[in-house]
């Protein structure tokens, strides 16, 4: 079967393991970075509207925010969508009292902010991804970022036509 270093006395072992694992590393690649659903859905773009919230943040903060400004994911540079519309209302936290009660207070000095953002989405099965790369759902925190500002929150809300 092995005679001088080759199979079959036709094949060399080594040009054998090389030729397997470049099969191999084609599989791999291919399943890796191709599609292989089980079912085909067609996906449609449509812009939608969705609610990124912010709590317990300084006026200045809010007020870089401004209508029409983009939006940025921090963590991947992909423009998010177009603000259009900033509410902001006074911060509210829980504190303890002395006789072991939890009281609602407002700290004059904090705001929470809710940014209303329009953005072309993907549709997948129920699902809404930002330039096919950056999923969409309800209470995903994101570090988000204008060309003034960054600061982190949480999408609250998506908002259909």
């Amino acid at each position: 079967m092995f005679k001088n270093g080759k199979l079959f006395n036709k094949i060399n072992i080594v040009d054998l393991c090389v030729i397997l694992v470049i099969v191999l590393l084609i599989v791999g690649a291919t399943i890796k970075f191709g599609k292989f659903h089980s079912k085909t859905e067609e996906t449609a773009q449509t812009n939608i509207e969705y609610q990124f919230t912010v709590n317990n943040i300084r006026d200045y903060t809010i007020d870089a925010f401004q209508v029409g400004d983009t939006v940025y994911d921090s963590q991947s540079g992909v423009d998010i969508g177009k603000v259009t519309n900033v509410e902001k209302t006074e911060a509210v936290t829980y504190e303890g009292t002395s006789t072991g009660e939890v009281v609602r207070v407002t700290n004059p000095y904090r705001y929470d902010m809710v940014l209303t953002i329009e953005a072309p989405v993907t549709v997948e099965s129920d699902a809404y991804y930002i330039n096919n790369s950056i999923e969409l759902k309800v209470n995903s925190a994101k570090t988000i970022e204008t060309k003034y500002v960054k600061t982190s929150g949480m999408v609250s809300d998506i908002l259909e036509d």
